[in-house]
């Protein structure tokens, strides 16, 4: 059944008393905060037959209404996807976003960074997970002495994702060594994507011979900077304390579902990673978001991409009562932000 303007004007209306005031809704309430010129009678029947509709329910203990997922999902796609304006730092109502940086940052600190702030500007649990590796391309190895005996490896990707190992090695070898090794890998990978590296191809010259035995073990080394890349999703979550002190959330019950998913962060990555392939907002309401677990919740996600091949996922993880047009500002201003940091960056990255 298609809803009759005046039904949809009431929903809306019902939505951001809700959404406003974290109490149920009443037809005498809707009168006197809209200029919609209806009597309460007329509003209270309109409620009560999108209650029937399945767009509104209402809790025992009172008689005003509550929107359900399905009113959600109408509000959203009928309201808020269109009122929803570009982000922009100066927008009235938006916060400003200024994440300190340094120029020799690492990409997971600016992502830890962004992450807090995000938390911090929406008051909800913030996600955001980092370029898969599988995507990066390798783009320098250094090797470095720690002392006698003792060597540090630093792998560098094309998206700034630092890896270290460090390991013994005989006290033969000399700084020369370590420079021709390096040199050997660098020349021959560079610009290669992690997931296609074959050190079986690797090309030794007669004169680097003797490298072999460490060339091996710096083989090995980058395999294993490798194999802990892909076992997990890199996520930077923050916020918890934020979105449990929502008055959604007081029930205990409600509070130990929510927090067996949030303590979950492997599985906050995958649930990130699965909605979209595209860099657009998207939003899930309630059951839509998990199978099985809390259906009180909204989630409001999009795909940033740092180059061409890496990208990552943000996103914002709170009470299906959240502001939603406020929220998808934010997400579509972070993901603004975090291209435009990478990018005046590049030098850095490349």
């Amino acid at each position: 059944m298609n809803l009759t303007d005046r039904k949809k004007e009431i929903l809306k209306e019902v939505i951001a008393r809700f959404i406003e005031s974290a109490e149920p809704v009443s037809s005498q309430n809707i009168v006197e905060n809209t200029e919609l010129g209806l009597s309460s009678a007329t509003i209270r029947k309109e409620m009560a037959e999108l209650e029937k509709l399945g767009y509104l329910t209402h809790p025992h203990t009172s008689a005003g209404r509550i929107p359900s997922d399905m009113g959600y999902r109408f509000f959203v796609d009928a309201f808020i996807k269109e009122e929803a304006l570009p982000a922009a730092p100066d927008h009235k109502g938006m916060p400003e976003i200024a994440i300190d940086i340094n120029r020799e940052m690492e990409i997971d600190s600016i992502l830890k960074k962004s992450s807090e702030q995000l938390a911090k500007i929406t008051s909800y649990l913030s996600m955001i997970v980092a370029p898969a590796v599988y995507q990066s391309k390798f783009r320098h190895l250094e090797l470095l002495e720690i002392n006698r005996g003792n060597l540090l490896l630093v792998l560098i990707t094309d998206t700034g994702r630092v890896f270290k190992r460090n390991f013994i090695i005989d006290a033969t070898y000399n700084s020369l060594d370590f420079q021709g090794i390096s040199n050997i890998i660098n020349s021959q990978f560079r610009g290669k994507s992690i997931a296609d590296m074959d050190f079986k191809k690797v090309k030794v010259t007669e004169g680097d011979s003797s490298l072999i035995p460490l060339l091996k073990k710096i083989i090995d080394a980058i395999k294993s900077c490798a194999e802990e890349a892909f076992l997990y999703n890199r996520i930077f979550v923050h916020g918890t304390s934020s979105i449990l002190n929502q008055p959604d959330f007081i029930d205990v019950k409600k509070i130990q579902r929510i927090l067996q998913i949030i303590e979950n962060e492997y599985l906050l990555a995958d649930l990130l990673l699965s909605i979209t392939e595209k860099e657009e907002v998207i939003i899930k309401i309630g059951a839509e978001i998990f199978e099985e677990g809390p259906d009180d919740l909204s989630l409001v996600a999009s795909r940033y991409k740092i180059y061409e091949h890496s990208t990552g996922m943000i996103g914002v993880l709170g009470p299906k009562r959240m502001d939603y047009c406020r929220v998808i500002n934010i997400i579509s201003a972070f993901t603004e932000n975090l291209r435009d940091i990478f990018k005046l960056n590049n030098y850095i990255l490349r």
